[in-house]
């Protein structure tokens, strides 16, 4: 019966991680003696609205977040959300009931997939098999899969409390660095201002490039040269846009990654490391 239960799961992941939620992953991470998730307010949220969204009292996200009397939230602000027992499930509902999100945790400096075990309940083999990882080491800022997370999904109404949760207009970072407001451009043409893409979520390495460095460039295996690409990191709530140069060298550094993307761009992003977990669209070839 167990081996039928895993094997139903794992089909269940499998179409749960396929997904388009561009700017949606919600990353868990630890609060004191708490588990939480770390949200950046977008336009228009206060934090009733948030509480309503992830069935959260007012007084523990405000307690959690130190943002105690705020009714607006300015664009960016650090919201931390508990993640409690009756929202967070470390399996995905049957169709037509609440709806769930991916839950990841944001492996901290001291994180391994012992913690991690002992944070969750999750049983490390599970969390290794779920994460197809393939060893017990850990980076710092990887994302690793725990499950999913009750809540109202954007452009849906609760039945619940009748809550409308309106779609946000797209908060977009420009980049400092000169011409790449022309990859903005680029990638509004090639994706029809957003209307087809496809996305792809996973690690970013960064690399030196030499030469003139007048625009953020990347290596991507699926996209042709020239492709336009958004990234996202939800872990700082910044986007920038790169052009492809070709596909990724065939080297160490590049292993695991799903891209690879010019030095000069780490700023822009909000990063410090040499690699990070980002999300990116793009135009279909």
């Amino acid at each position: 019966m167990f081996k039928y239960s895993l094997i139903l799961f794992l089909l269940l992941l499998n179409i749960g991680v396929a997904y388009t939620q561009t700017k949606d992953s919600l990353f868990v991470v630890k609060k004191g003696k708490e588990l939480a998730i770390l949200y950046y307010a977008q336009e228009g949220e206060s934090l009733q609205m948030l509480a309503r969204r992830f069935y959260t009292p007012v007084e523990k996200i405000e307690n959690m977040s130190m943002l105690r009397g705020m009714k607006k939230l300015p664009i960016g602000t650090e919201v931390y959300i508990p993640l409690l027992e009756a929202t967070y499930s470390k399996a995905r509902y049957k169709q037509g009931i609440d709806y769930q999100q991916e839950l990841y945790f944001k492996v901290g400096e001291y994180d391994d997939l012992q913690t991690i075990a002992l944070y969750t309940g999750i049983k490390k083999p599970d969390i290794v098999l779920w994460n197809n990882l393939k060893g017990n080491t850990l980076e710092q800022g990887q994302a690793v899969f725990i499950g999913w997370m009750k809540m109202v999904k954007k452009d849906s109404i609760n039945l619940t409390n009748g809550l409308a949760y309106p779609k946000l207009k797209e908060v977009k970072t420009v980049a400092t660095s000169t011409g790449n407001s022309s990859l903005d451009s680029l990638y509004d043409v090639q994706t029809s201002n957003g209307s087809n893409t496809i996305s792809e979520k996973g690690k970013v390495v960064f690399f030196e490039k030499p030469g003139k460095n007048d625009k953020f460039y990347a290596f991507h295996n699926t996209s042709t040269k020239g492709t336009a690409i958004k990234v996202f990191n939800p872990g700082t709530g910044k986007t920038i846009v790169v052009q492809v140069l070709g596909t990724m060298p065939e080297t160490k550094a590049f292993d695991g990654c799903v891209i690879g993307i010019s030095n000069i761009a780490k700023e822009a992003l909000g990063v410090v490391e040499d690699k990070a977990w980002c999300e990116l669209t793009y135009a279909p070839n």
